[in-house]
């Protein structure tokens, strides 16, 4: 067992996954936790890891800060639901509250071998793969709302695949509603058409096989107007999603991004891209750019091709044009950040882009001055390069 124990306090101080020393234990006083591998660090509130529990290997949740016993309640309810309508979901095996350490923790079996359907999706090389994934979603979901239950924020990465076995997991995220004939079909709609704005633009032709499959397995009749409610919602959900996402999310601390902010730097970037060429960079990029290799330069901009720790990447500086260019700029949104934005804008409606990885302004205050933006290098040539080399075009 590690000698490293951690408390509530200790755990509110972490703010990236980093920062956590493996394998590490949590006293409750009741019981002793230990977390042997990080699945997941909601910073300030939970973490999600595999861990030992009275002698057997378990998956553990662990929550803390703030609110900490809500979270739990909220999460130990849904998970109760889910067991008491026969949902397959991992099996409960203990839960707690102390007070003393302020901590909460529940304890659920662990299971070998297991995926979610998201990154099930991500390996599907046809539509008629991806199709079937979202089936095995909609066999829980359909039970699920035949119970009058539904997921709030349902998405794949609830569902977990185990031995052709899936599994409804995030049970802070289930609603139950007053009905004894399934869910109201208000909720269908609303919850079905939430679950669809994970299809790909080009695949909403294939909603309608698939609400065909919900029904079938729901073993009931909808009216005619069912399908075009559904996808008036989607509609509207997809564009809730993608604001929800381009506005607030890549520019805050979750899961997917970090951010440092100091008085003279605001810097975000993805949790995939590596802390020492983070830190590398941000400490000196105009000396980082000068090193690289120039591929375009101009007086408003200039883009140079870099290594950090022997990977290649492309950065953009955006230079300013005058002092009195720069102070009427200074407390707008920097062309960076709105490149930053629209990168991921593109990569949300599934368009292939160089990935971002990082956008940094240089600040003073409140005032931007200089920025910047890193993305993944991709070899290839200029699409007028190739068609004139291939003589696609003729005088």
């Amino acid at each position: 067992m590690s000698d490293i124990e951690l408390t509530s306090s200790d755990l509110i101080a972490i703010k990236d996954e980093s920062a956590i020393e493996l394998p590490f234990c949590i006293n409750t006083g009741s019981s002793r936790l230990e977390c042997l591998q990080l699945l997941r660090l909601l910073a300030g509130k939970r973490l999600v890891c595999k861990g030992r529990f009275q002698g057997q290997t378990v998956l553990l949740k662990v929550f803390f800060g703030a609110s900490y016993k809500r979270r739990y309640q909220r999460e130990l309810d849904g998970v109760r639901l889910i067991q008491r309508e026969g949902i397959n979901t991992p099996r409960l095996m203990a839960s707690n509250v102390d007070h003393h350490s302020k901590l909460a923790y529940i304890v659920f079996e662990y299971i070998d071998n297991v995926e979610s359907l998201e990154d099930r999706i991500k390996q599907a090389l046809t539509i008629e793969q991806r199709l079937s994934v979202f089936k095995q979603s909609l066999e829980l979901i359909a039970q699920m709302h035949a119970a009058s239950i539904y997921q709030r924020d349902v998405h794949l990465d609830n569902f977990l695949l185990a031995y052709e076995t899936v599994y409804l997991i995030d049970g802070d995220q289930i609603e139950k509603e007053k009905a004894e004939s399934g869910l109201a079909q208000e909720f269908v709609v609303k919850n079905l058409a939430m679950f669809f704005t994970q299809l790909y633009p080009w695949e909403h032709s294939h909603i309608e096989p698939l609400l065909d499959f919900y029904i079938e397995l729901r073993g009931r009749n909808f009216p005619t107007s069912f399908y075009e409610d559904i996808k008036q919602q989607l509609s509207e959900y997809k564009q809730w999603r993608e604001n929800k996402y381009i506005e607030k999310k890549v520019f805050r601390r979750c899961s997917a991004f970090d951010v440092i902010k100091t008085w003279s730097q605001y810097c975000v970037y993805s949790r995939e891209f590596d802390q020492t060429s983070v830190e590398e960079f941000i400490s000196n990029p105009d000396g980082a750019i000068a090193q690289g290799e120039v591929l375009k330069s101009g007086r408003t901009a200039i883009v140079v091709k870099l290594e950090l720790n022997g990977q290649s990447y492309v950065v953009k500086r955006y230079n300013k044009k005058s002092n009195l260019h720069q102070l009427a700029r200074s407390l707008m949104p920097s062309r960076a950040a709105v490149s930053w934005k629209n990168g991921h804008l593109l990569e949300f409606n599934h368009i292939p882009t160089a990935k971002p990885l990082l956008m940094l302004e240089n600040r003073w205050g409140a005032f931007r001055g200089r920025s910047y933006i890193l993305t993944e290098y991709i070899e290839g040539c200029h699409a007028f390069e190739y068609f004139e080399r291939n003589q696609l075009f003729n005088e």
